[in-house]
C-alpha cells in the first residue's frame, strides 16, 4: 500500500481480505485456496506455491506450471522476496510485509540491484520509480528511476509527476502539476494502476497482465461512392483474458484490421466500449499508449542500419530518458533472445541478405519488445512468408502470450491457426465466431478450417443470420456472456476520444536520438550518398565547360547574371530532391513513432541538420569549382550564403511535400510541379506582369536568391548600364532584404510540413 498508514501486513489486494501473519515461518509450507496458507482470489490455485525460510531469507517458488511474479516479473523458480515485493498468484496481488526483519538487514532480492530504503510506516512524502531505493519501486522499463511522488497532509494526499517520460495519470490525464487525490481516483504509472480509497493507494494491477473488454463495438465510415454511412464493425462483443494469444481471421474486407486498430485506440471505434483492465481505453488512451505493442503490415525499421544500433535508437526514443547505457543494452540483449536474432545482432537489416523475410519480421516485433509491452498486436504479421517461416513466427506469438503479455494478431494462413488460444472469425463485420480453433470446424460442419471461406461467401446466410446464430450457441455463452459478467459496469456513452498530440512540443533528446539514426542511416546507404554528393560537382564540372565570360563589360555581367540564376536553380535542385522522399519512405515507422510519444519537431529537426550539411557541402562543391574554371566576380561569403539558403529552403519545400502524400511515387511526380515555377516565375527567363511579379515575391525562392547572388557582385558591376541606359544587372532589393526572405519562405515551408504531418495524427 501506499499512504501515510503504511500498515504492515500480508495483503490481498483483489480479495480485499487481510490476512496478518508473522512471517517468522521455519518450515516449508504450501500456499494456495487449498494449502497450509489459504489465500483467496479468483485464480489462485490449490497448491499454488510453496514457501519458505532458510539462511538466504523468504523464498517462495511456483507449484508445478502455476503462474507467480514478483513486482511484476514471471518467475519459475525458487526466489527470495522482502519487505514491500508485490506477488502475484495469476491476476490476484499480494504484498508481502516482514515485520521482523529490519531495514539495514534485510536480505537482497534478486529482483532489486541495489540496498532497498526502509519502508516508512509514517512519512509525508513516498517516491514511487523504477529505482530499488524508492519508498515504492515499480519494476518496468516503462518507469522511471524516480517517476512520481506522493505528498501527505493533515488535509490530503496529493501526487505529482516528477518529469517522468511515460508520465503520470489519474483517471486517463497525465499530470501536469500537483494534484490533490479524492477518493475513487484511479492512478497509472507504466503498466501498474493503483485505486485511491481515501487515504491509501491500493494496488489494483500489478501484474503487467491486460484483459480486454469489447463490448457493443462499432465502426462507420462515409462511403466514398454512394457518400451513405456504411458499418465496417456491427456490434462486436468479445473478452480476451490476460495471457491469451488471439487470432482474428475472415472473408476479404471482413474488418480485421479496422477491428484491431479500434481495440489497441490508433483508429477508434465511432460507438461501443474497449476496457482494458475495466478501464476505458479511449478515454485513457494516453496512459496505455506506451505500453500497447503494435506492428503493422508494413516493416517498422530502417533498411541498411545494423540490427541492434536500430533497436538502441528505438530504446532511447521510447524508455525513460534516465535509462543508462547498460540498461538499454542488457533490455536489446534480451529481447533479440526473445526472438532468436541474437547471431543476427551485428548484421544490417536488409533482404535478402543478411536477413530474411522471416528475420526481418522478427526484427519489427523486437522493435516493440523493446519497451515490454502489456499487450501486443500484430496486423499480418506473417503476410508474404513461406508456411515454415508461418509456423515458427506463430509459435513465437504464443511464447510471448505464455510470458504473460495478450497477444492478437490478424492473419489469412490458416495452417499454422491451432497454436493459439482463441479464434476470432469476421464476415462483412459481424462477429460469426469466438472460440478455440479446435472446436471451429465442429461448429461450422467442415473437416478443414479453411472451408469456412466458402461458407461464408455462399449469400443464401446472411451475416446477421451468421451472427445470430453464434450469439445462441453454447460457445458464445462460454467464451463472451460467461466472460462478460466478470467485468465492471461499462461507464455510461460511448468514451470515443480522440488521443491529442502535441502540436510541437520539442524533446532535445528525442531531437538528437532521431538525428544520430539520420545519420546512421544516410552513411549506411553510401550508393545513394555517393550519388547526392556526385550531383554538385558534376553539375559544376558541366557549368564550367559550357559557360564563358567573353566580352565587354556589359556582356559579361550579364552572362554573371545567367550565371546566378544556373547556380541557384541547381541549389534549388538539390536541396528539393534531398528532401522530397525523406518523410514518405519511412512513413510507416515514422506513424509508429507518432503514435507513442514521437514529437513533430524533433522529427523534422532530426531531418533538417543533416540535410542542411549536405546542402552546404553540395554548394560549397557546386560554388568552388565554378568559380576556380570561370572566375567569377561574386563575393564568395555573400554567394555561399544566398546558394545555401536557396537549398535550404527547397529542402524545407521538399520536407513539405513529403508530410502531404502518401507514396513515393507521389513525392516524385510533384517534385517537378514545384521545379518548373521556380524557372518561370525567378525573373530571369521572361519579364514578369503586376501579377505574376506578386506571386514570385510571395512564393518563390528563385526569385529572392536570385537577387541576392547579383547582389554580391562588385559595385562597379552592378553599376554598368548598356547602350540604351539599361542597367545591365537588375535589382529588386538590398541583399539583406532578398536572404532574409529566402529564409522566410523556408521557415513558411516548414509550417506546411508541420500541418501535413499534423494531418497523419487524424484517425481513418
Amino acid at each position: 500500500m501506499i499512504g501515510q498508514f503504511g500498515t504492515i501486513e500480508f495483503h490481498s489486494s483483489l480479495s480485499r481480505k487481510k490476512i496478518t501473519r508473522r512471517m517468522n515461518i521455519r518450515e516449508n509450507l504450501t500456499a494456495g485456496s487449498g494449502g497450509d496458507l489459504v489465500l483467496d482470489g479468483p485464480d489462485v490455485g490449490r497448491t499454488h506455491l510453496s514457501i519458505a525460510f532458510d539462511d538466504n531469507g523468504f523464498q517462495i517458488a511456483p507449484i508445478g506450471n502455476a503462474p507467480v511474479s514478483i513486482n511484476g516479473k514471471p518467475i519459475h523458480q525458487a526466489s527470495t522476496v522482502i519487505d514491500g515485493d508485490w506477488l502475484a498468484l495469476g491476476t490476484t496481488l499480494f504484498q508481502i510485509r516482514l515485520p521482523e526483519q529490519s531495514a539495514t538487514t534485510r536480505p537482497t532480492s534478486p529482483h532489486r540491484t541495489e540496498p532497498v530504503a526502509a519502508y516508512p510506516s509514517k512519512s509525508s512524502i513516498l517516491t514511487m520509480g523504477r529505482s530499488p531505493q524508492c519508498d515504492f519501486p515499480l519494476p518496468s522499463p516503462l518507469v522511471s528511476r524516480e517517476h512520481a511522488r506522493i505528498v501527505s497532509s493533515s488535509d490530503n494526499i496529493f501526487i505529482e509527476d516528477l518529469g517522468s517520460t511515460n508520465g503520470t495519470f489519474v483517471n486517463g490525464k497525465r499530470l501536469e502539476r500537483r494534484v490533490a487525490l479524492h477518493k475513487g481516483d484511479r492512478v497509472c504509472i507504466g503498466s501498474f494502476a493503483f485505486v485511491f480509497t481515501g487515504d491509501e493507494l491500493k494496488p489494483s494491477d500489478l501484474s503487467g497482465r491486460v484483459r480486454v473488454v469489447v463490448k457493443g463495438l462499432y465502426k462507420e465510415v462515409i462511403d466514398h461512392a454512394s457518400r451513405q454511412r456504411k458499418r465496417l464493425l456491427d456490434d462486436i462483443n468479445l473478452v480476451i483474458e490476460p495471457g491469451e494469444f488471439v487470432v482474428l481471421f475472415g472473408t476479404s474486407g471482413s474488418g480485421k484490421s479496422t477491428l484491431l486498430d479500434a481495440m489497441n485506440g490508433r483508429r477508434p471505434a465511432t460507438g461501443g466500449h474497449v476496457l482494458y483492465n475495466d478501464t476505458d481505453l479511449y478515454s485513457s488512451f494516453d496512459s496505455f499508449r506506451a505500453s500497447i505493442g503494435y506492428v503493422p503490415q508494413q516493416d517498422i525499421v530502417h533498411r541498411k542500419i545494423v540490427t541492434d544500433r536500430a533497436l538502441t535508437y528505438t530504446a532511447k526514443l521510447r524508455l525513460p530518458k534516465d535509462t543508462d547505457a547498460t540498461e538499454i543494452h542488457n533490455h536489446i540483449r534480451r529481447v533479440l533472445e526473445k526472438v532468436k536474432l541474437t547471431d543476427k545482432a551485428r548484421a544490417p537489416i536488409d533482404t535478402p541478405a543478411p536477413l530474411s523475410g522471416g528475420q526481418l519480421k522478427r526484427v519489427s516485433l523486437a522493435v516493440e519488445l523493446v519497451a515490454n509491452p502489456n499487450i501486443l498486436f500484430l496486423d499480418e504479421a506473417t503476410s508474404g512468408l513461406d508456411a515454415g517461416t508461418d509456423k515458427h513466427m506463430m509459435k513465437l506469438f504464443a511464447e510471448l502470450a505464455n510470458d504473460a503479455k495478450t497477444v492478437v494478431c490478424v492473419t489469412h494462413s490458416l495452417e499454422n491457426i491451432d497454436v493459439c488460444d482463441l479464434v476470432v472469425l469476421l464476415h462483412k463485420g459481424r462477429l460469426v465466431y469466438f472460440g478455440p480453433p479446435r472446436e471451429a470446424c465442429a461448429y461450422f460442419g467442415l473437416e478443414r478450417l479453411s472451408g469456412v471461406y466458402d461458407l461464408l461467401e455462399d449469400e443464401s446466410v446472411s451475416p446477421s443470420e451468421w451472427a445470430e446464430r453464434y450469439r445462441a450457441s453454447d460457445l458464445y455463452a462460454q467464451y463472451v456472456a460467461g466472460r462478460m459478467r466478470k467485468s465492471a459496469d461499462f461507464p455510461d456513452g460511448a468514451g470515443q476520444t480522440t488521443p491529442k498530440k502535441s502540436w510541437f512540443g520539442c524533446d532535445f533528446r528525442q531531437a538528437s536520438t532521431l538525428t544520430l539514426r539520420y545519420v546512421d542511416l544516410v552513411l549506411a546507404d553510401r550508393k545513394n550518398l555517393m550519388i547526392l554528393l556526385l550531383q554538385a560537382p558534376l553539375i559544376a564540372v558541366l557549368l564550367g565547360l559550357v559557360c564563358s565570360l567573353e566580352g565587354d563589360e556589359v556582356v559579361r555581367a550579364r552572362l554573371e547574371g545567367t550565371i546566378a540564376f544556373l547556380l541557384i536553380l541547381s541549389a534549388i535542385w538539390f536541396g528539393t530532391l534531398n528532401s522530397a522522399r525523406e518523410v514518405v519512405k519511412e512513413l510507416p515507422i515514422y506513424l509508429r513513432e507518432r503514435s507513442v510519444n514521437l514529437g513533430i519537431a524533433p522529427y523534422l529537426l532530426s531531418k533538417l541538420l543533416p540535410l542542411a550539411i549536405l546542402c552546404l557541402l553540395q554548394c560549397l562543391m557546386l560554388l568552388g569549382i565554378v568559380h576556380g574554371m570561370l572566375s567569377l566576380s561574386f563575393s564568395l561569403p555573400g554567394s555561399l550564403a544566398a546558394l545555401f539558403l536557396a537549398a535550404f529552403s527547397a529542402t524545407c519545400m521538399g520536407l513539405a511535400v513529403s508530410a502531404f502524400v502518401d507514396s513515393n511515387d507521389k513525392a516524385i511526380a510533384i517534385a517537378p510541379i514545384l521545379l518548373v515555377p521556380q524557372v518561370v516565375l525567378s525573373n530571369a527567363v521572361v519579364p514578369l506582369g503586376k501579377v505574376s511579379l506578386w506571386v514570385a515575391k510571395s512564393s518563390m525562392i528563385s526569385f529572392w536568391a536570385l537577387d541576392a547572388m547579383k547582389n554580391t557582385l562588385p559595385e562597379k558591376t552592378l553599376a554598368l548600364k548598356d547602350l540604351a541606359g539599361n542597367t545591365a544587372v537588375a535589382l529588386s532589393e538590398n541583399l539583406q532584404h532578398d536572404l532574409s526572405m529566402v529564409g522566410l519562405l523556408g521557415l513558411a515551408f516548414i509550417a506546411v510540413a508541420v500541418t501535413g504531418l499534423k494531418r497523419k495524427d487524424r484517425p481513418a
